[in-house]
Formats: structure tokens, C-alpha cells, sequence
């Protein structure tokens, strides 16, 4: 099971497709991490958006780190300063720039909203919010009196029906009681 956090929507037409982790040199080139998705569409001239603000950006070049690491330099950002004002800034791209995904992923604002049921029939509540780690990604799963984690993962997550708007899992063995 794949989440892709590039996927948490910023609005109705933008996904997010890194997060800038900091500035890199005196010249305004950004070290990012790349949100789902293959690093390649970070080509010259593509448009990126701040996710606090909409502002338009235009990539000028675009180097890989390694795993999901790379520079970016942006027309717009010239100098150490402007770089440093996009600290852990979100960067999106239009929706319909988006990867098509394979059987077994989802974007976030997919599962967002979704009734989460126990695999005997309790309502645990509605998937809140998906957290990236680094070992897997973790939902949020909200009712009205708790907050809980579980992992996106098997054997946890049996069923996801995007159409019926249910996710069927299996909770931890702490809560089942």
C-alpha cells in the first residue's frame, strides 16, 4: 500500500510535490524533498506554487540528492535571503500535472473523509489525516471523543473503497478490547 503525500490537496486544483528543508549556497537554490511521484517532472520551466501564499514559481534547473533529495534553483529566488524565507515552505503543482497512480496507492485527499471500520462492523471514525514517515505513512483516524494511529500498512489496512467511502481495517490488538 503506497500513499503519495504529494497528494494532500492546498485546494481543489493543486497537490503538494516537495517540501523545502533549506537553503543551499549564497545563490537561492533550495535543498527539497521530493513528495511522490519521479523527480524528473522537475524540469526547467516547470510551475511550481508556494502552498502559504499561491505564488507562482518557475523551476531553472534541478539536480538530484539521492532518495528523495534534490536542488532546485527557481527563477524567482536569487539570493541566500529568499531562499531561507522558504523554509519547510510546501511546494505544489497543478492537479492535472499529477502522476497516475497503480493499484494499491492513493493520494492523501483520497482517504481524507473516509469512514474507518473495524473488521467487525464498529465505526472507529473517519480518516482525519495521513502522516509520512519514514517506515510507512500513519493515518489519523478521528471520532468524536479520540484521536488514534494506524499504520497504512498490511495487516492493518485491509480494504480501502473509494467509492463506498469506507476503509475496513484491522486496529491494534491494545484497542480491540
Amino acid at each position: 500500500m503506497t500513499i503519495v503525500p504529494a497528494a494532500r490537496p492546498t485546494s481543489a486544483t493543486r497537490l503538494r510535490a516537495a517540501q523545502v528543508r533549506r537553503p543551499h549556497g549564497v545563490r537561492g537554490e533550495l535543498r527539497v524533498e521530493t513528495l511522490g511521484g519521479d523527480a524528473a517532472r522537475f524540469a526547467a520551466g516547470l510551475r511550481l506554487y508556494r502552498e502559504s501564499d499561491g505564488a507562482a514559481l518557475t523551476v531553472r534547473s534541478a539536480r538530484p540528492l539521492g532518495a528523495d533529495l534534490m536542488l532546485l534553483a527557481l527563477e524567482e529566488l536569487t539570493t541566500r535571503e529568499q531562499a531561507e524565507a522558504m523554509r519547510e515552505e510546501y511546494l505544489c503543482v497543478d492537479a492535472a500535472q499529477a502522476r497516475p497512480l497503480a493499484g494499491g496507492e492513493w493520494f492523501v485527499h483520497q482517504l481524507v473523509g473516509l469512514s474507518v471500520q473495524a473488521a467487525d462492523g464498529r465505526a472507529l471514525g473517519t480518516v482525519a489525516d495521513v502522516e509520512h514517515y519514514v517506515g510507512n505513512d500513519v493515518l489519523v483516524i478521528r471520532d468524536q471523543n479520540t484521536e488514534r494511529r494506524l499504520p497504512m500498512a498490511q495487516p492493518f489496512v485491509e480494504r480501502v473503497d473509494l467509492e463506498a467511502g469506507v476503509m475496513l481495517v484491522t486496529p491494534w490488538e491494545e484497542e480491540q478490547g
